[in-house]
């Protein structure tokens, strides 16, 4: 076991000697952190490490590469904010929601928070080096503002919104209660030390590059976007030939004239936006992953009723915690089945991600000429590759889907097993910028190939979904009983009070705990040493 700092963090720093010589030899990354994902079965797994010493923070990004934070005006506060309970727990949450258990892609987990928002972060300074155009103090607005923005997030991330606004009608929650959440947990007394206010860094009335409405780049979408097609779409995408130039972001991306952000290399555009744009239908919204998240949404609801029985707490407050919080609890009868459900799903859609899919994104992705066209946008449920015909199809086989015009979520049990209800939801694209000898122009504009893809992918994100679950008349019996009582029983549990000095104690509980179940290596270090890392 590692040794912890006063401040939580382990105090071994990792001998990246070692660990780059290792890299080298194998041809491939090798995965720094405490946990080893035992379902990661796409190439080797890469994560960040973080050194936070007295006076410097040292981000070892997958993404975007070395930074140092420690020598410009206002760093001390970066470094008082990475060690509040509020940041700290979002080590311990998933970006994508669903975690090493639940995952339906390969390398989809062990994707927190904390890697995001650091992330981001990183790449904004990057960005603004050297940029006349921004002083200290505005360099920094824009960096809080990137760095606030996520932390917030509940365990589950956005499951945490759509509990209580209903997964169709919004997951903005934590965008709502991000100012009193801030106020309670001793946030805005600190950028008040520093001069700073909550109304110029939480999402002020501006839009430009660092938030602003699609189809246009934000940092937001870039960072998130990029750090998950990196995990999986290599194989067809192919970029991580990408890798140096992104560590130098100024080589891709330019801030404009108007502050928007946009693309300086067309093909790394293209790539980027034909990744961006299966993110959604064969990721973040594809039926099987609706399924489990639905799953999910009801084991958790299950788990907060728990709580609530108990404690009286309302369920939202009681989602400040991290994700482990919820494990013993699906453990438990009352929703053991749902967990059950949610591993077998998943163990079968990572294996024929693998297996199957991937060959047929290859093969709709490949290009036999350097200038690249758009393909047709691939479905998320037909075949593609021989591979895939061979395993029956491109999904798990223990669920049929069917398109089918549903409203809302529901489940009920059918002669088959469990039925599950999967409303459409909201299309997610892009239509970049890009800088073309000096003129800038969408990339629909400058590549009518992907004008029709994106028409492909809106047609694709119309369908709404029913999902059957193949599984015993007596599972699937127990399941709905358990789904009617808890649908039920939530109805009056959402009328209990709220409480943020619950919140913020919850928070202050949790920080030690995020500590030990981070998915990241963030270590206490020696500023000599993280200065030392950073200069190589």
């Amino acid at each position: 076991m590692p040794e912890y700092g006063k401040d939580g963090f382990p105090t071994a720093t990792p001998n990246y000697d070692e660990i780059n010589y290792i890299s080298d030899r194998l041809g491939a990354t090798i995965l720094i952190g405490q946990y080893e994902p035992n379902y990661t079965i796409l190439d080797t797994l890469e994560l960040g490490t973080y050194q936070i010493g007295e006076k410097y923070m040292g981000i070892h990004d997958p993404v975007w590469g070395e930074c140092l934070i420690g020598d410009e005006p206002y760093d001390a506060m970066l470094l008082q904010l990475a060690r509040t309970p509020l940041f700290r727990r979002a080590q311990a949450i998933e970006q994508l929601t669903l975690g090493p258990n639940y995952a339906t892609m390969p390398n989809g987990m062990y994707f927190s928070r904390w890697q995001h928002i650091w992330g981001s972060l990183a790449f904004v300074r990057k960005m603004t080096e050297g940029d006349s155009r921004f002083d200290p103090r505005e360099r920094m607005v824009l960096q809080l503002r990137t760095l606030l923005s996520d932390v917030g997030h509940t365990a589950f991330s956005h499951l945490g919104d759509w509990l209580f606004q209903g997964t169709n009608a919004g997951d903005d929650l934590h965008d709502q209660e991000l100012k009193s959440l801030l106020a309670t947990t001793g946030i805005s007394a600190i950028l008040d030390k520093y001069g700073f206010t909550l109304d110029e860094t939480v999402f002020p009335e501006v839009k430009d590059w660092v938030e602003c409405p699609s189809p246009n780049l934000c940092v937001d979408r870039v960072d998130y976007g990029m750090r998950e097609l990196l995990r999986w779409s290599n194989h067809f995408l192919r970029l991580y030939e990408y890798k140096s130039e992104l560590s130098n972001p100024k080589s891709l991306f330019e801030i404009n004239d108007d502050l928007e952000l946009v693309i300086t290399d067309k093909r790394f555009a293209q790539k980027f936006a034909a990744g961006y744009g299966i993110l959604p239908t064969e990721h973040w919204n594809h039926p099987v992953q609706n399924t489990q998240l639905y799953l999910l949404e009801n084991a958790v609801k299950g788990a907060l009723l728990e709580g609530v029985a108990q404690f009286g707490e309302h369920p939202r407050d009681a989602m400040f915690g991290i994700d482990a919080d919820f494990e013993q609890y699906f453990r438990t009868w009352d929703v053991m089945h749902f967990d059950k459900l949610l591993r077998d799903i998943a163990l079968s859609q990572r294996y024929i991600f693998t297996t199957a899919r991937q060959y047929d994104l290859a093969r709709v992705f490949y290009q036999e000429t350097d200038a690249w066209r758009f393909p047709e946008f691939p479905h998320p449920l037909e075949s593609y590759s021989w591979q895939s015909r061979e395993h029956g199809g491109p999904y798990a086989p223990q669920i049929e889907v069917e398109e089918a015009e549903v409203a809302a979520h529901a489940l009920r049990t059918v002669a088959a097993g469990i039925q599950v209800d999967l409303p459409r939801k909201k299309p997610r694209s892009i239509d970049p910028v890009i800088k073309q000898e000096q003129k800038y122009l969408r990339l629909s504009e400058i590549d009518s190939t992907y004008q029709q893809y994106l028409d492909g992918q809106r047609k694709v994100m119309s369908i709404s979904h029913m999902a059957t679950i193949l599984v015993r008349s007596g599972v699937a019996k127990i399941v709905a009983e358990k789904y009617d009582q808890i649908q039920a029983d939530w109805e009056q549990a959402v009328q209990l009070p709220r409480s943020p000095r619950a919140v913020a104690e919850r928070i202050a509980m949790t920080m030690p705990f995020a500590a030990a179940r981070s998915f990241d290596s963030i270590y206490e270090s020696d500023d000599r040493d993280i200065t030392k890392r950073a200069k190589r």
